[in-house]
This record gives C-alpha cells, structure tokens and sequence, in this order.
C-alpha cells in the first residue's frame, strides 16, 4: 500500500510540473488585438515591488509599449507586510517606466491568484468592450494555472510568461505544484 501511495504521489508530481512546463513559455502573438492586459500581483518590499513583480512588470510594459491602446489591470491586494496594495505599487512601478496611468485600472482587494481573476473579471465586466480579447502576464511557472482559473471564469486568456528568479526556481516549482493541486480539487 505504501508503494502504491509513493507511485501516486510520484504521478501527481510528474503531471502537475507537465502542465506547468507546458505553459512556462507563452507569448502573445496578436498583441494589437488585445482589449485588456490583467497583470498578476507577486508581493511587495515595503511599498517597493519585489524584484520577482518587477520581472511580471517589464515584462507588462514590453506588452504596453507594443498595444498603448489596451486596458490594463493590476492586480494584487494589500498583504500585512505591505505599505500599500501591491496594484497600487504596481501602476506607480508602469506609470515611472512610460505607461499612461489612465489606462491602468487597480483590483486592490484580492489576495489570491483565484481573487486576482475574479476580482479583475468584475472590473473588466463593467468596461464598454463586446467579448474583450484577454491577455495575462504572470511568472512562467504560473501561467498554465492563471490560464485555467481564467478559463473558469469565463475568459479564454492569451498570456506572456514573465521570466523567474533563477535562484528561487525550485522553490516556485513546488509551491505552484501544490497550489495547482489545490486549484483542481477546489473548483470555482
């Protein structure tokens, strides 16, 4: 019985970084085409972006840059840690590197990658656009679960995998694994 529990495990495992890997390199090819831009919270130093969310944000601004005309949406809350929320940190971050802060709509409230989505979905359902082409940026090792919460909701999102911290690779691996296990057990 135990080896039987080890051989799940071990399948589970293999399968969850599969999906994982099978995302970890998403680029959005029709950047002219997309209406709104959600970009995913990854946490704060104080009132700073973590370098990690400073990776997901140049990686936004590359998007921007290209698409000026899209709606973006930040989206983080505030942590207890944190001198304010992470969106607001966010647009200050895209606002400095050229981004038009009037493009860019805060979702302040959530504290998860489910609340990310859902709460950014509300905002983009109170927008003037029939069937909006969605795009999310988030890290590389969590764009196939951002995809398939989104897909939940009701998007069928494109995405651009924003790069991870080399140094901390192994550690996002098995926190996503866990997270993605969760996400299928726990269903919106």
């Amino acid at each position: 019985q135990c080896i039987i529990f080890v051989i799940l495990i071990g399948m589970v495992i293999v399968t969850s970084l599969y999906l994982i890997d099978s995302e970890s390199d998403s680029s959005v090819s029709n950047i002219d085409e997309v209406d709104v831009l959600i970009v995913l919270g990854a946490g704060l130093w104080g009132d700073q972006v973590s370098p990690q969310l400073a990776l997901r944000l140049n990686t936004a601004m590359e998007l921007i840059t290209e698409n000026a005309e899209m709606t973006v949406v930040v989206s983080g809350g505030q942590g207890p840690d944190e001198d304010l929320s992470e969106a607001l940190a966010m647009k200050k971050y895209l606002v400095a590197l050229g981004a038009d802060g009037d493009r860019i709509l805060l979702e302040n409230e959530s504290t998860s990658t489910r609340e990310n989505l859902l709460l950014s979905k509300g905002i983009i359902d109170k927008l003037d656009i029939n069937d909006p082409l969605i795009a999310i940026v988030t890290t590389n090792f969590h764009m196939y679960r951002a995809k398939m919460i989104s897909r939940r909701i009701g998007f069928e999102p494109t995405g651009e995998s924003a790069p991870n911290i080399s140094s901390i690779v192994v550690k996002n691996t098995f926190r996503e694994i866990f997270a993605l296990i969760k996400d299928f057990i726990i269903r919106i």
